[in-house]
């Protein structure tokens, strides 16, 4: 060790006496110093940045005469510094980004020498007010669907599909990697063994993660960008970078203050007078004599806030930053909420002439969700939602200032429900990474990361004995269930990078790598039953949750894991080649060699390569008249990547027959099994393969810029859990196996950027994406026949009824339905035939985004939407919940049931008559907002103040609450559905005022 430390010196020594150091200053135009402009020796890996000031001091080999200064809207300037230390550097404006550096997994290149299909978001371009992460980047990149599955449910889960579905099994949801370690985009939580509203939604996995915090974001689309992350990289990968401190100590601060302004869209109900006027026609005597609105009365507007601090300091040497975020968001529904606490602490630091520099991220996060009762696959009981949605509007809620839960149609009370039931999840989350680089040679760079991601979570719930019409063991008895749950997942990565401008006319970067991953969950302790002697009907009234209490129930359950956490590992070694040739070739080509536990034994490991090619066009000698073009680029990328994200996680091995971890029941009577799996040996990777060809260009001095690429996917071997039926196999019994089949994606994206005014005072910018897929399953062998039923429905009336399917040469989850003509002469629904057909496509074929940006002097407005088009959602709600039979049954309807000419005796069945366009454009975002710049006599600097408004409107012919739905509805197993829409939490406008500023 100690001779290591003395070559260090020697060497660092030696190569001192052959630098020199330069100071200087870089301004704009108009003098004004520029921060965090990049401050490279050409020919070499010497570089920096400027402080707060604009000023800079590099150090460089004595053979170095030229320095490069570059900085994100400005132009690029080469200075020659032959015979100076001393310089200043101013550069002008420009709308190009081709020198900028992108992030494209572990490291970054310019934006000239990419070959991938990449998109990135900067910070200026996010969606200024946000609650999620995913909510910074909706509409902004063209071929990415952003979908809130859970309306505006705090906390609730967000979907992200690039291109299309590439899966049967898994959600198709991207790889989400944090400041260079990958993550679990979900947090553990113990399940909802009372499931009293049915299945719970998934929950946000990245609500950890402060969106203030983030810098920018970069999307890996194709296979040939996304490949060098392998396996883990099958949807596209999503890059995201925290802040960094830079400059002289600086503290940032904002506070935001949100409100409710209604629902985006009504579902639209029969008022009192209505109801009164329907039941007269159908000869029902269901009037009680009141007025009310019961969806009101479960709907609340609490003020919602959001405090954040940040303080960074920095030189050339080192920086850091410190943030801390404080969110109380409440639910625009009666309990339901998000409180969070967050703090980050980053930093690096450079030593031995910035030869080793060690850095560190460290995020830590506390939030409690509140979850409404509020779930899918609510059976006749229903939902909170559905509760007030039925809720006769002629019937008080509350009589004599108690609630009423002496509905004649035995409907449990909203209001009952929602003051009696609870369910709270308080999650503890860490994610940290360290990270050292050090250049052992002028050319070549070692890097190391570490990084860990901890969470732990403890969920409460209880259903108190006030509440009746339940049925089962909680009516009048009470119900609760504790339960908690860890998740543990650490990343390990080596790398090895040569960097080499060979010639003037050549550069070349080759990267090694090996990566270890592995991630463990264990789920504990679950306790859960019911009857309780207090607050209930009969007993006495004490101020003590039921999961505070849980010894004192008389049924009680218990789920222990006995065994050893569950653990899923992936090894990897990967590689990767850049080459650059005369500045207007380049090649990008990487391999990487993964190896899952997950998969059978043989057929753990599995080699995926790829590559990709760029031609600058505008740098050929032919175009040196052009005066048309500023940027115009082909590119061509192929590549092929590995998944497994269909089976379970964590721990899952598909190769080993097991009845599962968690044993259950009763003391008393002894453990159950849970479902039996089979192992499969041959179990082997689904691969996708991708093709992808986009042309870059700019037009008038980049007044308008943009890219068009066309692209095919194809997933062959999707992986499946195949139900067995053999007499040895147990009730719900699986193996997992890959498909003789595949699964296909085509389409093409625009993206254009157009700067429409540009003069001293206006700026007027406008941004359009518009993307267009087409999905298929292809199975030649399975004839016409469904391979798999999905999208379960459920409700008064209809029981295990699926409208959804599997099946050769159709879309993915395409609908399958019997076609309804309309009704006879007695007012009874007809079909077609009474065979299902497959009738309609929940996979969007165009995506949109049109984002604008008016600036006037020191005001600016920003207005950004986002929609999909070409699909069908079906309306569970109306079909289960507010059809015209509840009617008789004293429940409430939907105005577009009654006078129909549909009978009383029509029964209650799925069809297409409740199929729907899924057509919308929603104004997703709105910031209007004035810079005050420096104020108090410059002390308080970027001071800004803005109003906003989300979810303002929605253009849309679906009858629903939001036509942007992917409600929960899977076939009660493993293969989720897409778009049945089943009375989920509704979305709402909201409007914020905010304010930011510095002080430095």
């Amino acid at each position: 060790m100690a001779t290591t430390l003395l070559l260090c010196v020697l060497f660092t020594q030696t190569s001192f006496a052959q630098t020199k150091t330069i100071t200087g200053k870089v301004t704009d135009d108009k003098g004004v110093p520029i921060v965090g402009a990049t401050v490279v020796a050409k020919g070499s890996k010497s570089g920096t940045s400027t402080d707060a000031l604009g000023s800079f001091h590099i150090t460089v080999p004595s053979g170095v005469n030229t320095l490069v200064v570059t900085s994100i809207g400005f132009g690029q300037r080469d200075v020659d510094v032959t015979s100076s230390t001393e310089i200043t550097v101013a550069l002008t404006a420009s709308t190009s980004n081709l020198n900028e550096v992108v992030v494209i997994g572990y490291g970054g290149t310019r934006r000239a020498d990419v070959t991938g299909a990449i998109a990135s978001v900067k910070a200026k371009d996010f969606n200024s007010v946000t609650t999620t992460t995913e909510q910074l980047f909706t509409g902004k990149v063209a071929g990415v669907q952003v979908a809130e599955n859970s309306g505006s449910q705090p906390g609730g889960s967000i979907n992200v599909k690039i291109r299309g579905n590439n899966s049967i099994v898994s959600s198709s949801n991207p790889l989400y990697v944090v400041d260079g370690v990958p993550i679990d985009a979900t947090y553990p939580v113990a399940p909802d063994k009372l499931a009293l509203v049915g299945t719970v939604p998934s929950q946000n996995g990245l609500v950890f993660l402060d969106p203030s915090t983030v810098s920018d974001i970069t999307i890996l689309k194709d296979a040939s960008a996304s490949a060098i992350y392998g396996a883990r990289g099958e949807n596209g990968v999503v890059l995201i970078t925290t802040n960094k401190g830079n400059g002289k100590l600086q503290v940032d601060a904002g506070v935001k203050m949100t409100t409710g302004a209604g629902l985006i869209k009504k579902v639209d109900l029969l008022n009192a007078s209505e109801y009164r006027a329907a039941i007269k026609e159908y000869n029902i005597n269901t009037d009680s004599g009141a007025s009310v609105d019961p969806f009101k009365s479960i709907q609340r507007n609490h003020l919602s806030e959001v405090y954040n601090v940040g303080i960074s300091s920095g030189g050339e040497n080192g920086r850091f930053r410190a943030n801390f975020s404080a969110t109380n968001q409440n639910g625009y529904i009666l309990k339901s909420g998000l409180q969070r606490y967050t703090a980050t602490f980053v930093g690096d630091h450079t030593f031995f002439d910035k030869r080793l520099k060690i850095g560190f991220d460290l995020a830590a996060s506390n939030y409690t969700l509140q979850q409404a009762p509020i779930g899918a696959e609510a059976g006749s009981v229903g939902n909170l939602v559905s509760m007030a949605l039925q809720w006769n509007p002629t019937l008080n809620l509350v009589e004599n200032g108690a609630l009423n839960q002496k509905n004649p149609s035995g409907q449990i009370n909203p209001l009952a429900l929602s003051r009696y039931a609870d369910n709270f999840a308080g999650v503890t989350q860490v994610l940290g990474n360290f990270t050292a680089g050090l250049k052992i040679t002028k050319n070549l760079t070692y890097n190391f990361l570490y990084g860990g991601n901890y969470a732990t979570s403890q969920l409460n719930e209880q259903v108190q004995g006030y509440i009746s019409g339940t049925g089962g063991n909680y009516d009048g008895k009470g119900g609760a269930e504790t339960g908690s749950a860890f998740l543990y997942s650490q990343t390990i990565t080596h790398t090895l990078t040569w960097d080499q401008q060979i010639n003037p006319d050549v550069k070349l970067n080759v990267l090694a790598g090996y990566e270890y991953y592995s991630s463990t969950g264990l789920r504990a302790n679950e306790t859960w039953g019911y009857g309780f002697t207090y607050n209930t009907p009969t007993g006495p009234a004490y101020n003590i949750p039921y999961y505070d209490a849980m010894q004192t129930m008389n049924q009680v359950n218990l789920q222990t894991n006995t065994d050893a956490p569950a653990k899923t590992e992936l090894q990897s070694y990967f590689g990767r080649v850049q080459l650059g040739v005369f500045d207007r070739y380049f090649l990008t080509a990487s391999v990487r060699d993964d190896g899952s536990n997950k998969l059978g034994s043989a057929n753990k490991y599995g080699v995926f390569p790829s590559f990709g090619v760029k031609w600058d066009i505008l740098k050929e000698s032919f175009m040196a008249k052009n005066t048309l073009f500023s940027n115009l680029g082909l590119r061509v990328g192929w590549g092929q990547v590995g998944g497994t994200d269909a089976l379970p996680n964590p721990g899952y091995q598909s190769s080993i027959s097991y009845f599962g971890n968690n044993s259950y029941g009763n003391p008393a009577t002894g453990p159950v099994p849970t479902t039996q799996n089979y192992g499969n040996v041959n179990l082997k990777w689904e691969t996708l393969t991708s093709t992808d060809g986009g042309i870059d260009f700019g037009f008038f001095n980049d007044r308008l810029t943009g890219y068009i690429d066309a692209y095919s996917k194809t997933t062959t071997g999707p992986i499946f859990p195949s139900t067995l039926v053999e007499p040895s196999a147990g009730a719900g019994s699986v193996q997992w196996i890959n498909l003789p089949a595949k699964v296909t994606n085509k389409g093409v994206e625009l993206s254009l950027a157009g700067r429409i005014v540009e003069n001293k005072d206006w700026h007027w910018t406008v941004y359009v994406n518009l993307a267009y897929n087409k999905n298929k399953y292809i199975q030649p062998g399975l004839g016409l026949s469904p391979l798999f039923l999905t999208g379960n429905i459920a409700g008064n009336g209809v029981s295990a009824t699926y409208v959804e399917a599997i099946a050769n040469n159709q879309p993915v989850d395409a609908f399958y339905l019997r076609t309804w003509t309309g009704y006879d002469q007695n007012g009874i629904s007809q079909v077609k035939s009474n065979a299902s057909s497959y009738v309609g496509d929940p996979n969007p074929h165009y995506l949109l985004g049109l984002n604008t940006e008016v600036q006037y002097k020191k005001w600016d407005l920003t207005i950004n939407s986002h929609g999909a088009f070409g699909f069908d959602i079906y309306n569970n709600t109306l079909l289960t919940v507010t059809n015209l039979q509840e009617l008789n049954n004293g429940k409430n309807a939907a105005k577009s049931v009654v006078g129909t000419g549909e009978s009383m005796a029509d029964p209650v069945s799925a069809s297409t008559r409740y199929l729907e366009k899924g057509n919308f454009l929603k104004i997703g975002n709105t910031t209007l907002a004035y810079n005050f710049g420096s104020i108090a006599a410059g002390k308080v600097k970027n001071f800004r103040v803005f109003i906003a408004a989300n979810n303002l409107f929605e253009i849309t012919k679906y009858h629903g609450f939001d036509a942007e739905v992917n409600a929960y509805a899977s076939n009660g197993g493993n293969v989720p559905s897409l778009n049945v829409d089943y009375i989920g939490y509704p979305t709402f406008r909201t409007v914020t005022f905010g304010l930011n500023f510095s002080l430095n």
